[in-house]
C-alpha cells in the first residue's frame, strides 16, 4: 500500500515562501488539507492550490500568541481538525560573529524558536482531544556542522532540536509524536540572493550527491512524516542534505 498524506490536515508555517509553497503543493498532490500560515501575503497560492485540492491560508505572525491561535482556530473552522503541524517560518541569514549584534541574536530566536513554540502551544490543544498528531519541526544542518557565520542561527536551530526532544516526552503519551528535520542549504532563488557564489560552491564541493538541494527534495520526507506510517517515528532527527553533514 503506499505512503500517503490523504486527507491529513497539515499547517505550514511559513507557507507562502520558497520551501514552505513547494511543500504546500506536494501535499495538495497527495490529497492532504493544507493550512498555509504565513506572515507574508499566500492567499494567490491558496487560491491556486484551491483549484485542484484543499487549501486555505491564514495570515499569521509566528512571533505573536494571539496570531498563532488565529491560526489554529482557523485550520479548525476550515477542516475541523490538526493532523499535523510543520514549523517551518524561519530566519534565515549569514553575519560574521564579530559584526553580530543582541538585536540579531533576538530577531533569530524570536521567529525561529519562539514562533515554534507558539506554534506549537497553539495546535496542542486540539491534537490532545483528538488524540494525536504530528509536530515537524524543519531545523538545519548548520546544527551539526557548526557553520561559521552563523552563530545566532545555528544557535536557534540548535533550541529547536532540543525542544523537540523535550516535547517528544512531554506529548508522546498523548499520540502527539514530534521529528527535527535538516535540511542543508537550498538552491532557490532567495538563497542565491542572500549568499556570495562562494558559499554555494563550498556546498556543492562537499555533497557527495554531487548537486544542491531544491525544496522538493524535502517534501516527500514530509509526506512520509505526517503519513500514518511514520506514526512511531518521535523525537528523531532525520538528516537530508545528500551528505554533506553525515548524523
Amino acid at each position: 500500500m503506499a505512503i500517503t498524506a490523504r486527507d491529513k490536515v497539515v499547517i505550514i508555517t511559513g507557507g507562502a515562501g520558497e520551501m514552505g509553497s513547494s511543500l504546500a503543493r506536494r501535499l495538495v498532490d497527495e490529497g492532504a488539507k493544507v493550512v498555509i500560515a504565513d506572515v507574508a501575503d499566500g492567499s494567490a497560492l491558496a487560491e491556486e492550490l484551491s483549484a485542484k485540492g484543499d487549501a486555505v491560508y491564514v495570515k499569521t505572525d509566528v512571533t505573536s500568541k494571539a496570531s498563532t491561535e488565529a491560526m489554529a482556530l482557523a485550520a479548525i473552522d476550515a477542516y475541523g481538525r490538526i493532523d499535523a503541524l510543520v514549523n517551518n517560518a524561519g530566519l534565515f541569514t549569514a553575519k560574521p560573529w564579530d559584526e553580530l549584534t543582541l538585536d540579531d541574536w533576538r530577531e533569530r530566536f524570536a521567529v525561529n524558536v519562539e514562533g515554534t513554540f507558539l506554534a506549537t502551544k497553539a495546535v496542542v490543544p486540539a491534537m490532545t482531544e483528538q488524540g494525536g498528531g504530528r509536530i515537524i519541526n524543519i531545523g538545519s544542518d548548520t546544527v551539526w556542522m557548526g557553520t561559521p557565520g552563523f552563530a545566532h542561527y545555528v544557535a536557534s536551530k540548535g533550541a529547536v532540536l532540543a525542544f523537540t526532544r523535550a516535547i517528544a516526552n512531554e506529548l508522546g503519551p498523548r499520540g502527539i509524536a514530534s521529528v527535527y528535520v535538516t535540511p542543508t542549504l537550498l538552491d532557490t532563488p532567495g538563497a542565491r540572493a542572500a549568499f556570495p557564489q562562494g558559499h554555494f560552491d563550498y556546498v556543492l564541493s562537499h555533497t557527495p550527491l554531487g548537486r544542491f538541494e531544491k525544496p522538493e527534495d524535502v517534501n516527500g520526507l514530509i509526506v512520509f512524516l505526517v503519513s500514518d506510517d511514520a506514526a512511531f517515528i518521535n523525537g528523531a532527527a532525520i538528516n537530508i542534505g545528500g551528505g554533506i553533514s553525515m548524523h
